[in-house]
This record gives C-alpha cells, sequence and structure tokens, in this order.
C-alpha cells in the first residue's frame, strides 16, 4: 500500500502547485512557473512569466528553450527574474532578447531593473502562494508615481530601466500616520504596469 501512497500525494502536491494563470486585466495574464514542464498549458496572450524561484529539472533549460521558441514572436512576455533564478534557466532568458524585469543583483541582469531589496521580493512572492491575492500585491504605491503612462514607454524605450523615484516625501501627498506599509510585489508591479501604458499608447 506504501508503494502507491507515495506516487499519489506526489501526484496530488504537484497538480496543486500548476501554473494557473491570474488574470492582470488589460488582456494580460500572471503565471508563476514552479515546474518547467507546466509551460505548454500556458496562454498565447500577453503574459508575466514569473522564472524568480522556480524548481528545474534536468531538462528545464530545454523545456524553456523550445517554448520560447515556439512562443509568437508578436505576443508580448515580460519574464521576471531574480538573484535565485537558477544559473541554467537564467542563461536561456538572456539569449532570448526577452523583456526582464527584476531586483538588483538578478541574474540575467534585468532591462528593467525594479528598486526593491531582494529580501522583500522573496517575501512578496512567498506570500502569493501563502494565499494572498495577487492583485492585493500590485495595488501598493507605483515606484515611478510621478510619470503618468506616456512617460513611462517613453523612458523605457529611451533605455531608462531603473529611474529613481525623488528624494523625500512626495509633497502632494496628504500626511497619514505611520503604520506598516503593505506589502507590494514591486517587480510584478512594474511588469502589469508597462504593459498598461504599453496598452494606452496603442491606436
Amino acid at each position: 500500500m506504501k508503494k502507491f501512497f507515495v506516487p499519489i500525494f506526489l501526484l496530488v502536491a504537484c497538480l496543486a502547485r500548476a501554473a494557473t494563470p491570474v488574470d492582470l486585466g488589460s488582456g494580460q495574464a500572471y503565471v508563476r512557473v514552479h515546474a518547467l514542464a507546466d509551460l505548454g498549458k500556458l496562454p498565447s496572450g500577453a503574459l508575466v512569466l514569473d522564472l524568480r524561484y522556480p524548481a528545474v529539472g534536468d531538462d528545464a533549460a530545454r523545456e524553456l528553450r523550445d517554448w520560447l521558441a515556439a512562443r509568437p514572436r508578436s505576443a508580448e512576455l515580460f519574464v521576471l527574474v531574480s538573484p535565485l533564478t537558477p544559473t541554467p534557466i537564467a542563461a536561456v532568458v538572456d539569449q532570448s532578447g526577452v523583456v526582464t524585469l527584476g531586483a538588483p543583483g538578478s541574474r540575467p541582469a534585468p532591462k528593467v531593473l525594479v528598486q526593491t531589496e531582494p529580501a522583500t521580493d522573496r517575501r512578496a512572492y512567498d506570500a502569493a502562494d501563502a494565499g494572498t491575492p495577487v492583485a492585493s500585491l500590485i495595488s501598493g504605491k507605483v515606484v515611478k508615481e510621478r510619470f503618468d503612462e506616456a512617460t513611462l514607454v517613453a523612458d523605457f524605450n529611451n533605455g531608462d530601466h531603473d529611474a529613481e523615484p525623488p528624494a523625500g516625501p512626495d509633497p502632494t501627498a496628504k500626511e497619514q500616520k505611520a503604520t506598516e506599509p503593505p506589502l507590494v510585489d514591486r517587480v510584478l508591479q512594474r511588469a502589469a504596469g508597462l504593459h498598461r501604458a504599453l496598452q494606452a499608447l496603442r491606436p
């Protein structure tokens, strides 16, 4: 009996962690990949692919390379990376030329550098696994709040992928009591914001 119990238990665990798309709005989906074998089931439209902390096997790099090669070039794709993105996966992502976003020290070096502490980035990632809705993790104050959508895209196209927020408090903000700020997934938030900005500028 024990011989059958262990494989069934592992199968249930894998299914529970299977890649499930989350609707970010504006036709964009978000998927965090725990196992790269799930890639073939992902939607073909605008997608945020989270490769910050995936579990990888021997064939992971090949599976990712094949999936990227088969994906339509016209389909928008943002890939989230971190300092703990496995080296074989980081190498495939780097060679693919896709738009990457990540905290300082991420691998490969992200094209859009998001100013957030790697430890905070991991806490936000883990919060979603623990049941915090993704929508609440990207609804906090946007780091680049001083920019409108057109300026955000212009900065991106001009190579300014890591602009800093202004120093000091926002003079237009109302005074608030000192409270623990909500946990925000800045990297995912930036990907969602960039997608909306691009959508707003399209005819």
